[in-house]
C-alpha cells in the first residue's frame, strides 16, 4: 500500500467506520464494536491495497461503504466460513 492510501485510511476511512459500525452493524457472539472496528480496518486496508494494485480509483466512501457491507453480512478478515457454527456468518444466518 503507498504512503497515500495508508494517510487516506488513517484521515478518512477509519474515522468513518467508528462512526458506523456502533450504529449498523450487529454484534454476534463475543465480538464487540472495537472488535469490528478493528476487522473493518484491516479488510478495507486490503480493499484499498486491492485497488491500487489494480491501478483503478475509488472514492474513500467507496470504500467504506462496501467494507460496512462485509462486515454487516458477516465476513471477517479470518475467513471464517457458513460451516463453522460459532463464525459470525452462521449465527447472523441463524
Amino acid at each position: 500500500m503507498s504512503p497515500q492510501a495508508g494517510f487516506l485510511l488513517q484521515t478518512q476511512l477509519v474515522p468513518r467506520l467508528r462512526s458506523a459500525i456502533p450504529i449498523v452493524v450487529h454484534c454476534v457472539g463475543a465480538g464487540d464494536a472495537q472488535e469490528l472496528i478493528q476487522d473493518a480496518t484491516a479488510m478495507a486496508a486490503k480493499l484499498m491495497h486491492n485497488v491500487e494494485a489494480a491501478g483503478k480509483k475509488v472514492t474513500p466512501g467507496n470504500i467504506a461503504f462496501y467494507t460496512l457491507q462485509h462486515i454487516k453480512s458477516g465476513r471477517r478478515p479470518t475467513r471464517s466460513s457458513m460451516s463453522d457454527v460459532h463464525g459470525s456468518g452462521t449465527q447472523l444466518a441463524g
